[in-house]
């Protein structure tokens, strides 16, 4: 069976099928135009039509502002080319490779001004590199020209011709038979009323056919004609007619506005009058039957604007101011001759030339500007945009071609600058620009002016071209002194620059301090410097505060929910006065105040910063003095003085001193332990005691309440676990299912790693007990060959003996044969002899 492959270049007679088929079907039912042709879908029918085949789609050259709208819709819209396409009236791809050739061109014209061609021969070309290579399939075969037909074809191609064209002509389906069933019966119908007319005449009755009502005689009148008026038009009424100023006439009477019970009389007239008739203003109101063709002749007619009568202006040159002008010509020639003739130089020196074709013969058209290819620099701006670095890397911007009268961005398309021949007749504005199309500069010098008389042909030059000779105008006045004063700050302008030399002595630097405080005193401070200021030193002032909070509260460490202040200094003061830890006063009197300091922090810190679950609130006032920051700076640096005389480390900063006292820490451990386990939980005072001063009972009883405390507060942590629990399972679900299936698959994939690492390792130790013994079987079958091949030596050498002995053999038979044919024959000859 044979695959055909649909698709492919495009043929003469698959283009010329397809148009019949869409003639017939429309551009609509693809998949019943691309059944005709046997190698082409539905889509690629519907693309060739739509990119080559459609009558709509332009072919020609493009042009310049073709090309200008392309860049510019490029440029907006980069590889759009769906929607560039309909505005510019191309089709896309028509678009995409205008626009490739251009850059292409821009690209070959940088090169060719930069001189980067070598001295080899030249690479190939964007055409070159662009067009197919033998072996290579176009990949838009339906943009491009149909292949012309072979003289022989294909028999897939003539049963494709042969199907087509029985199809196409195919005028018998359903539609064409009721079709045709339809005549047949208007036929049948047509004899059946002429037989009936025909019985009816013999009878001696006649009928008459009935006009129809309402409708038009096609065969008499011209629908919607419009003759014109015969004749020439009578402007009779035109003359007639006054064009004087409408002198006491009101507004009413200008206009002809009626009064308004007028209006409202014919409004109600125009209703009876649509009521009566009842018929609908369409366009079957042109259809008027030819009775009524004249009126409505008369009618349009009326409606016709009135044609103004032509009106030329009269000649401002007349045949006698003509030859009044030749006559002085020919005087000035004729005086000229004579001059020359005589030879007198003085005289000829005297004498300008006012000859009129002199002027006439050095008269050229202005050329036009020059133009610059705003579509190469525009493509040339477009690839440079186009293979550029990225941004991050710093370098300089992409270098731009500047364009002259270059296109805008206001619209979506460009506006370019068309050149215009001059106009010698064109008179712009005043204005200090000049124009290619503006009337060359008058004899005052102000570009763009047209003077008011035809400059002087003052050779000696003894008149003064720019006074007029008629009375200017002010504003005229105006520009001829702007002029004039242009040209005196031209001639100012030209004089050599000045080389006048100063010396400038500078103030001392005290009295200029002493200003800048003056001025500074004198200057009023801004509001929004201020409020900068005092923003400052409120930040300033919390970072005090917070720099002056206890290390408990800096360091975030446990402190007693509900204190009480007196209770607190009695347990101290308790403390103090056992037998066992009676000291010296002095020692005595200075714990008491470290103690009382310390109880004064403790209220301080329980009012500032409140702790949450308390009972005291926060924002109270404290009785603990304010402390200046020099005073604390002083006292921590004798806490620290202190601390390194104790540990052994004079002078030694923070960061040694806390190394220091962490390496004590099992020797404090060590007196801690023992110092604790004396002390026991009294339920009563809900205080740490020694042991010794509570009885079993007590012991237990405390015992018992830390136990309840313990129960209590874990009852706590657990349900503040189980929330966190619930909370933390509602968010981490999900990661933690993920976390399970990955850890799976990682299991898994770990158990795969091993099972590999052991084939690895089997399969490494047959390969390695594969080369000993592939070494034997190699040299085994090479025996086996070498064996093989001696036999077949052999065979050969003995398969040659033979070959030879029965060549040999062969050969005496041969010998045999012919010594007895010709006995034979000797024997027959000598018979016949006999």
């Amino acid at each position: 069976m044979r695959i055909i492959v649909k698709g492919g270049v495009w043929k003469n007679t698959e283009d010329e099928i397809l148009k019949a088929a869409i003639s017939k079907y429309g551009k609509n039912q693809w998949a019943r135009i691309s059944s005709l042709l046997v190698r082409k879908t539905p889509k690629q029918c519907k693309a060739r039509w739509m990119e080559w085949l459609d009558p709509a789609i332009k072919k020609t050259e493009w042009s310049k502002e073709e090309d200008e709208k392309l860049l510019h819709l490029a440029k907006l819209m980069p590889t759009q080319w769906r929607t560039i396409a309909p505005i510019v009236g191309r089709t896309a791809n028509q678009c995409l490779e205008r626009y490739q050739k251009l850059l292409d061109e821009a690209e070959q014209a940088e090169n060719d001004e930069l001189g980067l061609a070598g001295v080899d021969d030249a690479g190939p070309s964007a055409d070159d590199v662009r067009r197919l290579r033998p072996g290579e399939v176009d990949p838009d075969p339906e943009n491009r020209p149909a292949r012309p037909d072979p003289i022989d074809m294909d028999e897939d191609e003539k049963e494709m011709l042969s199907e087509a064209r029985a199809r196409l002509a195919n005028t018998q389906g359903k539609k064409a038979k009721r079709k045709a069933r339809e005549r047949a019966l208007e036929e049948a119908r047509r004899l059946a009323i002429l037989q009936k007319k025909r019985e009816l005449k013999a009878a001696g009755i006649l009928m008459r056919a009935k006009p129809k009502k309402g409708g038009m005689d096609y065969m008499a009148d011209i629908p919607f004609e419009k003759q014109p008026a015969p004749g020439f038009y009578d402007t009779t009424e035109e003359q007639a007619k006054r064009y004087a100023a409408p002198l006491g006439k009101n507004l009413r009477q200008l206009e002809g506005q009626k009064r308004k019970q007028d209006i409202e009389e014919d409004d109600r007239r125009k209703k009876q009058k649509q009521k009566k008739d009842n018929k609908d203003a369409d366009a079957m109101s042109h259809f008027i039957p030819s009775k009524d063709s004249l009126i409505q002749q008369q009618k349009e007619a009326q409606q016709i604007s009135k044609r103004r009568r032509l009106v030329l202006p009269s000649a401002q040159v007349g045949e006698a101011e003509l030859e009044e002008i030749v006559k002085i010509g020919q005087a000035g020639e004729n005086a000229r001759a004579m001059v020359d003739d005589n030879g007198n130089e003085a005289s000829q020196g005297l004498l300008g030339e006012y000859s009129a074709l002199g002027h006439a013969k050095d008269a050229r058209t202005p050329r036009t500007a020059p133009q610059h290819d705003n579509v190469m620099a525009e493509a040339r701006n477009i690839r440079n945009l186009s293979m550029q670095q990225t941004p991050l890397l710093g370098e300089e911007n992409t270098p731009m071609h500047e364009l002259v009268g270059r296109t805008g961005f206001e619209g979506a398309t460009p506006r370019g600058s068309v050149a215009a021949t001059p106009n010698p007749l064109a008179t712009p504005l005043h204005s200090n620009t000049s124009d290619v199309s503006a009337t060359p500069m008058s004899v005052s010098g102000r570009p763009g002016a047209t003077p008011l008389r035809t400059p002087m042909r003052d050779s000696l030059s003894i008149n003064d071209d720019s006074v007029s000779s008629f009375g200017e105008t002010p504003r005229q006045e105006r520009h001829r002194l702007h002029d004039l004063k242009s040209q005196l700050k031209q001639g100012f302008m030209s004089l050599p620059a000045p080389t006048n030399n100063f010396e400038l002595v500078l103030p001392e630097d005290d009295e200029e301090a002493g200003d800048d405080e003056i001025s500074q005193a004198m200057r009023i401070e801004d509001a929004s410097e201020r409020e900068a200021k005092l923003k400052a030193l409120r930040e300033a002032e919390e970072q005090k505060a917070l720099a002056r909070r206890t290390q408990v509260v800096k360091r975030g460490l446990p402190r007693p929910v509900d204190f009480d202040a007196a209770a607190f200094i009695s347990q101290l003061t308790a403390a103090k006065d056992e037998p066992e830890l009676v000291e010296e006063p002095s020692r005595k009197e200075a714990e008491r105040l470290v103690a009382i300091e310390m109880v004064k922090l403790l209220e301080h810190d329980a009012i500032s910063y409140p702790v949450a679950g308390g009972k005291r609130a926060g924002g109270g006032s404290s009785s603990l003095p304010f402390i200046e920051d020099e005073r604390l700076a002083e006292a921590r640096a004798a806490v620290h003085a202190e601390m390194a005389e104790a540990v052994g480390l004079p002078g030694a900063s923070d960061a040694v001193l806390k190394r220091a006292i962490a390496m004590d820490v099992e020797e404090f451990n060590k007196i801690w332990r023992p110092k604790y386990e004396e002390l026991a939980y009294d339920a009563q005072t809900k205080t740490m005691v020694p042991v010794s001063t509570l009885s079993d009972e007590e012991r237990i009883a405390g015992l018992a309440a830390r136990l309840d405390i313990n129960r209590e507060r874990m009852s706590k942590e657990s349900a503040k676990a189980a929330k966190v629990e619930k909370k933390l399972g509602i968010v981490l679900g999900g990661y933690m299912a993920r976390a399970k299936t990955l850890g799976g698959k990682l299991t898994e994939g770990y158990e795969d790693l091993a099972r590999s690492r052991i084939e690895l390792e089997s399969f490494a130790r047959l390969a390695t007990n594969e080369e000993g013994a592939m070494a034997r079987r190699t040299e085994s079958l090479k025996d086996e060959v070498d064996k093989l091949e001696r036999k077949e030596r052999e065979g050969q050498a003995r398969f040659r003996e033979l070959m030879e002995m029965k060549e040999l053999l062969s050969s005496q038979i041969e010998e045999m044969t012919m010594e007895e044919a010709e006995r034979l024959n000797e024997a027959a000859l000598a018979q016949m002899d006999e």
